[in-house]
């Protein structure tokens, strides 16, 4: 049985069951226990639906937890067994939701009753297929989920990381060619790259700072500005908080209009490990200053 998760469905806001998935398994659930099960919860359905008026998960607890996110006109819910997994589950939640829109992009999916929900079928895969990839990548980059948004496609995050690059053990070098590789990676993708980078960034300056510094509760900008001269000659302004990168390796003999190192946004931020303190890129060699630049700012 599936440690991570029990089961899947998809429901019409009218009450019609869609698929029901057991992602370790190769058949789908039988439409009559899906029925019987979500009659039994019927309940729980309704007030998941009458919470809900937005895009954002949430979870209920009931025989494990429902986690849920509505995407009319449908509802989306994934039952895990405890707390545990919870994050797990409104992550593949949302991935869940995202791909079967796209797929279904163009169809009529307002029917309610008289929908025909055979056309659905060919989505077990792809739900397997979404469970599989997740799972995969929290086992390959431990604690990585963590630092994931709400939601970042999968499938394009999956492809970036298998680059051949190990971007914790490998600092700095491996580090520092995969986040030079990512502008390249998405190039047509600037919004999806820099959520990715700033992703990317914190989990490894997250977990690199504490390999490196084991003993520290806290990392200091002392400690933050010893790894980045790992890479760069760096400075620390300590009156105004600025991290300056004299010598950017990441947008080195690039040009751009905005700011473009985003992936040291993310990782002073994942070094530091504040949640009261995020990071902004305020100067980029590539769209035309002198270094680098990212101030430190306090929320």
């Amino acid at each position: 049985m599936n440690e991570l998760i029990r089961t899947v469905y998809i429901l019409h806001t009218d009450g019609v069951p869609i698929l029901s998935v057991d992602p370790d398994s190769y058949q789908a659930h039988k439409t009559e226990p899906f029925i019987n099960l979500f009659g039994g919860l019927s309940n729980v359905i309704n007030t998941l639906l009458s919470e809900l008026g937005h895009s954002e998960s949430n979870a209920v607890t009931i025989n494990g937890i429902l986690v849920y996110s509505l995407k009319e006109p449908y509802l989306f819910v994934v039952h895990v067994p405890d707390s545990k997994y919870e994050h797990f589950g409104k992550i593949l939640v949302k991935q869940i939701e995202y791909e079967f829109h796209r797929v279904y992009n163009g169809t009529s999916l307002d029917k309610g009753p008289s929908l025909d929900i055979e056309q659905f079928k060919p989505f077990e895969v792809k739900i397997k297929e979404i469970h599989n990839t997740l799972t995969e990548i929290q086992t390959t980059y431990p604690e990585i989920l963590s630092f994931l948004p709400s939601f970042v496609p999968l499938f394009r995050l999956n492809e970036a990381l298998n680059m051949g690059h190990d971007i914790v053990s490998g600092y700095p070098f491996d580090t520092i060619k995969f986040a030079r590789q990512l502008g390249l990676f998405f190039a047509d993708e600037e919004g999806l790259e820099e959520t990715i980078a700033l992703t990317l960034g914190r989990y490894s300056g997250s977990r690199i700072s504490r390999m490196r510094y084991p003993d520290e509760i806290s990392m200091s900008q002392d400690n933050v500005l010893e790894l980045l001269n790992e890479i760069s000659v760096t400075k620390y302004d300590k009156q105004n908080e600025i991290f300056d990168v004299v010598l950017c390796p990441i947008c080195r003999e690039k040009t751009a209009e905005t700011h473009m190192c985003h992936f040291f946004s993310g990782f002073i931020e994942g070094a530091l490990n504040n949640p009261r303190i995020s990071v902004k890129e305020i100067a980029c060699k590539a769209a035309g200053d002198m270094s680098c630049q990212f101030k430190l700012q306090h929320l």
